[in-house]
């Protein structure tokens, strides 16, 4: 399977990453820019669905080879990223913060800070 870069869609990534980073560091000016989130979801929709359908038959088996590729792609960096937090955090931020992510990280180890949000 040869993997090409479509210059159209890392543009339209480029703008997203802009877009979300613009909102975290102007908020009050980019009060918009938690659209690249949902640009960032588009994206991922279109390409997985892409990735699929280049397959002549979708069963376990695909999905599961698919799934493990993304795991695998995506744990590692995710539990290192945790971990340097875990690191970074308590010599960067306030005790109240620090208090506030060994809560947060728990939920994020899982996957599951967006239910924690609406459970709080």
């Amino acid at each position: 399977m040869t993997k090409i870069k479509r210059p159209d869609i890392q543009g339209i990534r480029g703008l997203a990453i802009v877009s979300v980073l613009a909102f975290h560091l102007k908020g009050e000016q980019f009060q918009s820019g938690f659209v690249g989130v949902d640009i960032f979801f588009v994206l991922s929709g279109y390409l997985m669905s892409s990735i699929l359908a280049k397959e002549s038959q979708i069963n376990m088996k695909v999905l599961s080879a698919f799934y493990t590729r993304r795991f695998k792609r995506i744990v590692p960096l995710y539990t290192l990223l945790i971990l340097m937090l875990f690191i970074l955090v308590p010599l960067l931020l306030f005790a109240k913060d620090v208090t506030k992510f060994l809560s947060d990280s728990t939920w994020a180890a899982f996957f599951a800070t967006n239910i924690k949000s609406v459970i709080e």
